[in-house]
């Protein structure tokens, strides 16, 4: 499957305060995928991608991730 389309993260105000809530990385990747087709991992891994580079999911300070 190849997407041509290419989205924009959009851009997070300050002006709003944020929800946070404390979750593994599998569940955040087991709740995208049960809303994503089938065969579509790479979506998945997409919008991780990007909510990791915007901010708006963070890795613990403390956590280890180890190989």
């Amino acid at each position: 499957m190849q997407h041509s389309e290419v989205f924009s993260t959009p851009k997070h105000s300050t002006a709003v305060a944020s929800t946070r809530v404390t979750t593994t990385l599998y569940d955040v990747m087991a709740a995208l995928q049960s809303v994503v087709e089938p065969e579509e991992d790479e979506v998945v891994v997409a919008i991780v991608a990007a909510w990791l580079r915007s901010g708006r999911l963070r890795v613990l300070e403390d956590t280890i991730i180890t190989d």
